[in-house]
């Protein structure tokens, strides 16, 4: 954080914003004295960031006494980033028609940094929504949508993810450079990425990258489903959908 803070021309702008990637889906709410203990901030320069944040909307008083939540202004702007998206315009009627056709959960992300941001998902039809996926966000390493990109971004962003460190998910996460490294080989030869419960145990899914039509990286695509259910066979059947749809995409996003 103190490398990006150095670049940053106003640096108490920088921090308010910061101090907004501490809420996600495991701490929703948050208190001063926590959110100085994670930044190192003065417990006094937290409070006035947060109630500036306050007022502006981006955040708002939980009903947990002392603490904060995301505000509806968050909200708002997501809204209308997510309706004037013309990537996800073009993108999901092909998630949609692949969810139809495979019956598993299909899922779009980009890169976000070292991390793949979840963008939208599509189900197949009478399937429940279980959860709404859009801006969590994982590392490349262990997912099958960021290795999909992962694999095809150059060694810059490859050594970012390494430099930054490795979590063991599951008993089947890659967690070495070069175990890494072959893998992502790998993907590059067949073409996509397979994610074998490396994020989450039981759960084994398959991406592809999607690029521009000049063949810039900008994203994946995958099919996410229960290991029982999701055997090799199956996954090399997803696959080879899911490099058709990323094929038709391609010739449609013109920059």
């Amino acid at each position: 954080m103190m490398e990006l803070e150095d670049q940053a021309k106003v640096k108490s702008l920088f921090r308010g914003l910061k101090l907004l990637d501490f809420f996600d889906a495991s701490h929703t709410d948050r208190g001063v004295k926590e959110l100085a203990d994670l930044t190192g901030l003065l417990k006094s320069t937290v409070y006035n960031l947060l109630n500036t944040l306050l007022l502006c909307g981006y955040l708002e008083r939980s009903v947990i006494p002392g603490k904060y939540r995301l505000g509806r202004k968050i909200l708002e702007l997501s809204s209308l980033m997510v309706s004037h998206d013309e990537t996800r315009r073009i993108i999901k009627p092909y998630m949609d028609l692949l969810a139809e056709e495979c019956r598993e959960i299909v899922y779009f992300g980009q890169p976000f940094g070292t991390e793949v941001s979840y963008i939208d998902s599509s189900y197949p039809p009478g399937t429940p929504v279980t959860r709404i996926v859009s801006g969590i966000r994982a590392e490349m390493y262990c997912t099958s949508l960021g290795k999909a990109m992962l694999a095809f971004m150059g060694e810059e962003l490859l050594s970012n993810v390494v430099g930054k460190g490795f979590v063991q998910y599951t008993p089947y996460t890659l967690i070495t450079e070069d175990a890494l490294r072959l893998d992502l080989a790998a993907t590059r030869e067949r073409g996509y990425a397979i994610d074998n419960m490396e994020h989450e145990y039981g759960i084994r899914c398959v991406g592809v990258p999607i690029r521009n039509n000049h063949g810039t990286v900008i994203g994946a695509l995958s099919i996410s489903g229960p290991s029982l259910r999701v055997m090799d066979d199956q996954l090399v059947v997803f696959a080879d959908r899911l490099l058709k749809a990323a094929s038709e995409i391609q010739s449609k996003i013109n920059y």
